[in-house]
């Protein structure tokens, strides 16, 4: 009888105690993966056995393909989840639009409130800017050191320059003038050339940026390549020139010392201020280049994001080079260890410049050119700028009136001007460079005037009827502010870095962002967008100066100041500029005629754009203007596609107001 078996006994012996395995190294997973050894296989025919191992092979590929995959995808997204906390994840607003997108892409109305908009009413004097800490820096030369009004226009133009570094700095140039009033003494030497400029009268300073002598037109292309390069990089900057212009106009009517109207600029970079609205909104829509630059991310990103609306910022190094100017004067900027730096960091970045294009760079000073128009004398800068243009514009309106403002015919005569004004506009150069002097001079004459409102009918007509024979680069940006003093002395200050950011090359060294000014010049070789050939007038060439759309306004009456004007926003500036006098000829107060909504139309491309805010736009009007062939296109007029700063003299009181498209608040006393 067989034995009867133990239940409890297990089957198979125990087996062998033996030492703990160890993990395999994660870098050598595959040994984890087990494959059958064919030979380990009986019982199989030959060509069982290599369908086997086909099989096995396969197998091993399909796993090994399955595994890199998951490890790929893994991969992805580590990524993702370390890009996420930077993607803006908020509901879309106005703000969030581009600030100066091309002119046939600007966001449609919105409907959303306006920016706040104030008059200031002083009885001595006032600062027109585009941040309220500027204008209160800047009146506190006027009240507490009894500045003149160049003297508190170099210090808001700083002061714009650092805390808005993306509009303007010392990177940057310009135009502006000024008035020294009746009994200002004069330096022979300084006024030197300016003889013609009577007591009491208007002075222009050009301080346009310059084109490197080794550049040439070449450089730049026709590719989508050479346009870039004259936007960003080391190849889009010109010799900067704002510091040698308020260098001038500081000789010509400035009272205190250098230094004081430097250093309170210089502590402001030292000690930080809050990020504004408008500083975090351009950080916003046009910083992200900055998360990639050490230089740029350790002021505006210090903490792996872009600053925003009241978070503390400083820009130490530009303390030190503000300093370093305030104490060695201008001339520290253009020789030295800053203008060495300057050049290293732009060579760096592929440009051109050397040392002797900044030892070299001048700024020009001139008598303002100027006409009459209703009653008043009004002065502005000569080209490149399109102060001239502006005057010409206004002369074509002066002899129009109407009951209604604003009304249809009005508003088509208006848009009509304008194109005979850019028409006029694509022939204006650097007049170093102009071939017709007299043709230059043309466009700001009454006579000029009277042959373009003879052509006015009641329809509008295609580009070739208003004498454009070139396209122009639309350039954007800018700061503009204006100034009066107790004596009745003004400054009209228009800075500009360009585009926003300018060229996107900063220093380190010295916190100094740099202009893309090269971009301002028309790049020959194809046309543009629209079939223009670019101006031949405004190529680049070593030492030229590019077209610029500036003007920057002083207007007398009876020889007595009547008005300080100018604007930023690229080729919108002079029209903005004709406006707001428009609108106060037509009995608005200051403010009302800087927020009003404007009107623009540059030929190319045809449409004709609006401002529309909160209360919306008037049908009638349009239909109206599109039955005498007008295109017209809306935007939102929170965008800020262009503003004014301005002041008005009026029975002793100054008026001053900064335009809410940027939030800019004026201040007086």
């Amino acid at each position: 009888m067989p034995s009867q078996e133990d239940e409890s006994q297990p089957l198979l012996p125990p087996p062998s105690p033996s030492s703990p395995s160890h993990p395999t190294p994660f870098w050598n997973f595959w040994r984890r993966i087990s494959f059958p050894h064919p030979l380990n296989r009986v019982s199989l025919s030959t060509d069982e056995a290599d369908q086997e191992v086909r099989n096995m092979y396969q197998n091993r590929t399909d796993r090994l393909v399955r595994i890199f995959s998951y490890i790929l995808i893994l991969l992805v997204g580590l990524c993702i989840g370390a890009l996420l906390p930077r993607i803006p994840w908020r509901s879309r607003d106005v703000g969030d639009e581009p600030m100066v997108p091309p002119i046939y892409t600007l966001p449609p109305p919105t409907g959303l409130p306006r920016n706040p908009a104030y008059l200031i009413n002083a009885t001595t004097a006032a600062v027109a800017s585009e941040d309220l800490t500027c204008s209160q820096l800047g009146v506190s030369i006027l009240r507490d050191k009894n500045g003149t009004a160049v003297d508190a226009a170099i210090t808001t133009t700083l002061c714009i320059g650092l805390l808005n570094g993306f509009a303007s700095g010392i990177g940057g140039g310009g135009f502006l003038v000024l008035r020294a009033p009746e009994g200002t003494s004069r330096d022979v030497e300084v006024w030197k050339g300016l003889e013609e400029v009577k007591e009491g009268g208007v002075v222009a300073v050009d301080f346009r940026e310059t084109s490197p002598e080794k550049v040439e037109r070449e450089m730049y292309g026709i590719s989508k390549a050479g346009r870039v390069a004259a936007q960003v990089g080391g190849l889009a900057v010109g010799v900067p020139g704002e510091l040698r212009g308020l260098e001038a106009a500081h000789q010509l009517y400035g009272s205190l010392s250098w230094e004081e109207l430097v250093m309170p600029v210089a502590e402001i970079a030292e000690k930080g201020w809050q990020v504004s609205r408008e500083l975090a909104r351009r950080l916003r829509l046009f910083g992200q280049f900055m998360l990639d630059s050490p230089t740029w991310s350790e002021i505006y990103a210090p903490r792996g994001y872009l600053l925003v609306e009241g978070e503390f910022i400083q820009r130490k190094a530009y303390a030190r080079t503000l300093k370093r100017i305030a104490q060695e004067g201008p001339g520290a900027f253009y020789e030295g260890d800053i203008a060495k730096s300057t050049v290293k960091t732009i060579g760096s970045h592929g440009g051109v410049m050397t040392l002797r294009d900044l030892a070299d760079y001048k700024a020009r000073s001139s008598p303002a050119i100027s006409q009459t128009w209703r009653g008043k004398q009004i002065y502005t800068t000569d080209a490149p700028s399109s102060g001239g243009v502006m005057l010409g514009l206004l002369n074509i309106l002066e002899p129009f009136e109407s009951e209604q403002c604003w009304d249809e015919l009005a508003v088509h005569r208006l848009i009509e001007a304008q194109r005979f004004a850019f028409g006029a506009r694509s022939e204006v150069t650097d007049p170093t460079f102009a071939h017709n002097l007299t043709r230059l001079a043309e466009f700001r004459t009454k006579e000029w005037a009277n042959i373009a409102r003879s052509k006015l009918t009641n329809q509008t007509h295609d580009m070739d009827y208003y004498g454009l024979q070139h396209g122009t680069p639309v350039d954007y940006g800018t700061t503009h502010l204006s100034v009066v003093d107790q004596w009745g002395g003004a400054a009209s200050v228009t800075s500009t870095v360009n585009l926003i950011w300018g060229s996107h090359v900063m220093d380190s060294e010295t916190g100094i962002i740099f202009n893309d000014e090269q971009d301002d010049f028309a790049i020959p070789g194809a046309p543009d967008a629209f079939g223009l050939w670019p101006s031949p007038w405004n190529y680049p060439a070593p030492g030229k100066k590019p077209l610029s759309s500036t003007s920057p306004t002083i207007i007398l009456q009876n020889s007595s100041l009547w008005g300080v004007f100018g604007g930023s926003g690229g080729s919108r500036i002079f029209p903005s500029v004709a406006q707001v006098l428009l609108n106060l000829e037509c009995g608005d107060d200051l403010s009302t005629a800087i927020e009003r909504p404007r009107w623009h139309n540059q030929v190319v491309p045809s449409i004709t754009t609006l401002e529309v805010g909160p209360e919306g736009e008037d049908r009638d009007l349009i239909k109206a203007l599109e039955k005498r062939g007008h295109e017209i296109g809306l935007y939102d007029i929170n965008v800020g596609a262009s503003e004014v700063q301005g002041i008005v003299v009026v029975n002793g009181t100054v008026f001053a107001s900064s335009d809410s498209r940027k939030n800019g608040i004026a201040a007086g006393y």
